[in-house]
């Protein structure tokens, strides 16, 4: 029994050294400690390893890594990328099957982005995460087309029970926050609603089944969303740039105006089709515009108008009125 274990655990630290050196070079003096092993184990390990992967390498520096081809396809490249990128700073798991995908999405890099890429892996698997299944659930949810039990919280900090058909998922493209489109069984919503995955805890799927309508179109909702709102109702929106924001316009990573014309003064003047809440009011927009200062004015329409103008004179109103801070002065010791 002694001996299977041993040879067990044998067999598991070889393939854990292989996943290591598949990523980036390390020393046996590094992997010792990651394994909690001695540096001569380790070193008749890369030994035994060499008989089976050929592959198997050396650098200049005394550390072994496992060279592997990547694919030469830059947009396969930008794919795997942009998928672990956006995953590092989205998921707070360390779930196993989840940490196997990241690390097959890094292995398939280039070897020099694949060195540096490994990096922020072992950031990853450094950090202290809650234990969080929100999103490996409504991703369950989502596949099997199972009825989804929350605890979901408003934005007022009230939770309440609800249960979730996911039809949808879709990135906010301002800070990249993940969101359903969802139908709420017996909610007097016909249609799909938005819900924020941050928001959710407590997941539980259900036995129950529900069906994604055929003429359910997610593109007609979310065209037109300055974040995530959705098309139930919209505005058009017209904007006046200062002469500086227009090379940041013309980055084409904004959503596009509907019409566009640049004015005598070297202004541009912009109108969009904006999504609005159910009151018609573009709450979305409005943020981003204030975000710009004085070089983006609201032309129309006039209520938007007025409530621009309105938080312009609160901001100049609470900090032009309070006294200013008191400076801290620290001494060097």
């Amino acid at each position: 029994m002694g001996l299977e274990k041993r040879s067990y655990r044998k067999s598991r630290r070889l393939r854990e050294i292989e996943d290591l050196l598949e990523l980036r070079p390390r020393s046996t003096a590094e992997l010792a400690g990651r394994l909690g092993v001695s540096q001569r184990t380790v070193q008749r390990d890369i030994e035994e390893l060499r008989s089976l992967r050929p592959e198997l390498r050396e650098d200049g520096q005394g550390r072994y890594f496992i060279a592997k081809e990547a694919d030469s396809n830059p947009y396969s490249l930008l794919l795997r990328y942009v998928t672990f990128r956006f995953f590092y700073h989205q998921a707070p798991t360390h779930h196993q099957y989840f940490m196997q995908e990241l690390h097959r999405l890094v292995k398939a890099l280039p070897e020099h982005i694949r060195r540096l890429v490994a990096l922020d892996l072992e950031a990853y698997h450094r950090r202290n995460l809650p234990s969080d299944r929100v999103l490996e659930m409504v991703l369950r949810a989502w596949s099997e087309r199972r009825v989804l039990q929350v605890d979901y919280q408003s934005l007022q900090g009230r939770r309440t029970r609800r249960e979730l058909e996911i039809w949808f998922l879709e990135l906010n493209r301002w800070n990249l926050a993940l969101y359903a489109l969802v139908r709420v069984p017996g909610s007097r919503y016909t249609g799909p609603q938005i819900y924020k995955l941050a928001r959710m805890s407590n997941p539980r799927i259900l036995e129950k089944t529900y069906t994604i309508p055929e003429n359910f179109n997610p593109n007609g909702l979310l065209s037109g969303a300055w974040g995530v709102t959705l098309a139930h109702r919209k505005a058009q929106v017209v904007l006046r740039f200062a002469p500086a924001v227009l090379p940041r316009l013309r980055e084409g990573d904004l959503p596009g105006p509907v019409e566009w014309r640049v004015l005598e003064d070297g202004r541009a003047e912009a109108v969009y089709e904006v999504n609005t809440d159910p009151d018609g009011y573009p709450f979305e927009l409005l943020g981003w515009v204030l975000s710009w200062g004085s070089l983006v004015e609201v032309v129309a329409p006039a209520d938007l108008r007025a409530r621009w103008l309105q938080e312009i004179r609160t901001l100049a109103g609470q900090w032009l009125e309070a006294p200013p801070p008191t400076p801290h002065l620290h001494r060097r010791h």
